[in-house]
């Protein structure tokens, strides 16, 4: 379209040159009329513009505004011309970067023709690739005149904006962790339910159904049976927060992925009723367990609230994690970052003495594999932005 209109500008302005010379030359009331014809086409062509600015109708609807990345949702726009003039060469365009329309025609957003009150109406559906709250839909209008001589385009002005939760990727065979067995139990006499024949002095808060009747009356004092049995040991993830760009087609695809492998591990090992509990940075360690399928829809809502920044420390999150005791009593700790220095190797040699199995998820476009330690007891795995989790994890 650009180089019609300048070849049409071009052929345009020629004309209007002979035209004027022309007149010069002969004069006369046809040469004059046609000399200030050809000059009027430029001011009503931009009137016509205008018109068309200001009395065309956008109007498109997105069947939610809080959607799950990679789920369909149903989207339609209508294009209406409410004026009493014929509208010409319509044309849109869409956010196309973080998500798509499956189903429009191709070349559906092109040279719309609408006549005095027509509409034309296109459904499909609207596809967000990513996490994260951003615009999606159509983004732009450009509006060409009769002629072909001007154009103008504008952004939409209401964008439809969405907030848009990470999916959840299902794990059916482990690829990353095939020897860590899902099984794995301890002892733990604090969280059992089973009772012993064991007692102990009765302490307020014990369960009525666990004191023992018969020696309490022989005594005279309230006696509890203690509990025994084991318990399935835990999984421990820690999350990176910080965000590694200020340009959104960076940060954004990067974050994703590391929510979408948080919440992988955390649904996969939830279906076994394995408690996960993932540690991250919110300007103070925060951490959130899922212990069961019931949880992970409260989990997908708790992380996609993370909040991202330029000058979160990884090495020194990671650090004070480990501090508390996210790593201290788990089965196996999963560490997603998106950055490896040598502050981050230090740590990490330090997870490697606590001796659980450690599995490290570098989520980077390039990874910088020469800054990766190789230490004992602790695999790293390199992740890409648009990788298939289910060929990694």
């Amino acid at each position: 379209m650009t180089k019609s209109l300048k070849l049409n500008r071009l052929i345009y302005f020629i004309t209007c040159v002979a035209a004027l010379v022309l007149a010069s030359f002969r004069g006369g009331p046809v040469t004059y009329t046609l000399l200030f014809g050809l000059l009027l086409i430029a001011p009503i062509s931009l009137i016509y513009l205008l018109v068309v600015y200001v009395f065309f109708k956008l109007y498109q609807v997105l069947g939610s505004k809080h959607i799950t990345a990679y789920e369909p949702v149903p989207y339609y726009f209508v294009l209406k011309n409410e004026y009493l003039l014929n509208f010409c060469r319509i044309s849109i365009s869409m956010y196309s970067t973080f998500s798509y329309i499956d189903g429009l025609e191709a070349g559906a957003m092109n040279n719309y023709e609408l006549l005095p009150g027509e509409s034309v109406r296109y459904d499909g559906t609207l596809i967000c690739r990513y996490k994260g709250e951003y615009n999606t839909g159509i983004k732009a209008i450009t509006i060409v005149d009769f002629f072909r001589l001007f154009k103008v385009t504008y952004k939409v002005p209401e964008p439809l904006g969405v907030r848009i939760f990470p999916r959840i990727v299902k794990i059916e065979q482990p690829k990353s962790f095939p020897d860590i067995s899902v099984t794995a139990h301890r002892e733990n006499t604090k969280l059992n339910t089973d009772y012993d024949a064991a007692v102990r002095e009765y302490v307020p808060g014990d369960p009525q159904k666990g004191i023992h009747w018969k020696l309490t009356a022989k005594t005279g004092t309230l006696k509890s049976r203690l509990t025994y049995g084991e318990q399935k040991r835990g999984i421990s993830i820690f999350l990176d927060t910080k965000r590694m760009s200020k340009d959104e087609y960076v940060f954004i695809p990067l974050e994703n992925k590391c929510l979408e492998t948080a919440l992988a591990l955390a649904n996969y090992f939830s279906a076994y009723s394995i408690p996960t509990t993932i540690y991250y940075d919110q300007a103070g360690p925060v951490s959130h367990v899922c212990s069961s399928p019931q949880d992970i829809d409260r989990t997908v809502t708790k992380l996609a609230s993370i909040k991202y920044r330029e000058d979160e420390d990884t090495a020194q999150a990671l650090g004070i994690s480990t501090e508390i005791g996210a790593f201290s009593d788990c089965m196996i700790a999963f560490v997603i970052i998106t950055t490896i220095d040598a502050e981050v190797n230090k740590r990490l040699y330090a997870l490697s003495h606590l001796g659980i199995k450690v599995i490290v998820y570098y989520v980077s476009y390039s990874p910088e594999l020469n800054n990766i330690l190789s230490i004992p007891d602790i695999k790293v795995i390199t992740v890409h932005p648009e990788d298939d989790l289910t060929e990694i994890l």
